[in-house]
């Protein structure tokens, strides 16, 4: 009996050795200077270290958070998907400003809610390399990131040519289309008229929330896949305003960076310029069904840097990527090796 508790407890030290969520860690960058000439005051950068760095370092992976995600999400993503070899690799995984760990509108000390200053994509992707240098490494084997977190990969490789090796972009764009930024700006639009008439962030959240949802996936998906039950039940969990680390003012400041984001801007929109600027090798992960972030603009660039590219073509669109997790999985793997 005594053997068999023993044997019990061995095994489950091991389970919690092997699961454990990486410890949060923080790197205090003191007052960072924005592009815009603003101060994010205090600044503050969450992130977590998931597997061994390597004596030279040549091992390492950044990887940025998506909008609302933290190092946490990254974490589960990567454990439950395998989603890297983190026998291989060590991922550093960073929480962007404005996510409700690092230095955001919903915790800054002295910048709280509006106060807070406008943040951009190429803000963040330089408290990265901040970050990088607190630590002391001088070169990655990749950058990998989806949705808003390709978005600071890609200003990362424009910003630091040759810092990184290679790149995995899912689902990102080099800049909003069109469609991207009329549906954003109708979000932004809600929670200023929101803030503007004093509206309860309960309520003003709801449209927002149901607007994310419906483009997270294709239109193929809600009308063939979801039937009227489940819809109901999902406007009426609305009423349940759970925000957590990510309330309305976390929301508006990612939301703001992402809708101004164009890392043409730096060659004054000529985006072939900037796709001369690269020198990272990428694989860049699209599904063609993506309401959420238009898969055009990064494929556009795949072609002007001759990148590789994985072409999905899922009702699950912005979530695609997931849906057929084992082809991505073996085609992110070939491309790191």
């Amino acid at each position: 009996m005594k053997r068999n508790i023993f044997v019990l407890g061995v095994c489950f030290s091991l389970f919690c050795l092997l699961y454990a969520v990486p410890v949060q860690q923080f790197a205090e960058l003191g007052d960072f200077e924005l592009e815009n000439g603003q101060t994010i005051s205090e600044c503050r950068i969450g992130y977590r270290i998931i597997g061994e760095i390597n004596a030279d370092s040549s091992n390492v992976i950044l990887y940025p958070t998506w909008f609302g995600g933290t190092s946490e999400h990254i974490y589960h993503l990567i454990r439950i998907h395998a989603f890297l070899d983190t026998t291989r690799y060590a991922v550093i995984a960073v929480d962007a400003p404005g996510n409700g760990v690092s230095t955001s509108p919903s915790n800054s000390r002295t910048q709280p809610g509006t106060v807070f200053p406008e943040i951009r994509i190429i803000d963040m992707a330089r408290t990265q390399y901040a970050l990088l240098r607190e630590l002391g490494i001088t070169r990655l084997h990749a950058l990998v990131g989806g949705s808003m977190g390709g978005m600071q990969c890609l200003e990362f490789i424009c910003e630091y040519p040759g810092f990184a090796e290679k790149a995995v972009l899912y689902v990102t764009t080099p800049k909003e289309s069109a469609y991207d930024l009329l549906r954003r700006e109708a979000g932004l639009r809600i929670i200023e008229h929101g803030r503007k008439y004093n509206i309860p962030e309960a309520e003003y959240m709801k449209p927002i929330t149901i607007n994310q949802t419906l483009n997270g996936r294709s239109p193929d998906y809600f009308a063939l896949e979801m039937d009227e039950a489940a819809a109901l039940a999902f406007i009426e969990s609305l009423d349940d305003y759970e925000p957590g680390i990510f309330p309305a003012d976390n929301f508006y400041s990612q939301s703001k960076a992402v809708s101004i984001h164009d890392i043409s801007r730096r060659d004054r929109g000529d985006m072939e310029k900037t796709a001369a600027r690269i020198q990272t090798e990428m694989l860049i992960i699209v599904n063609r069904q993506d309401h959420l972030v238009s898969p055009y603009p990064i494929l556009s660039l795949a072609k002007q840097t001759r990148s590789k590219t994985l072409v999905l073509n899922n009702d699950r669109g912005h979530l695609g990527v997931t849906y057929e997790i084992k082809k991505v999985r073996r085609t992110i793997d070939r491309f790191l090796k």
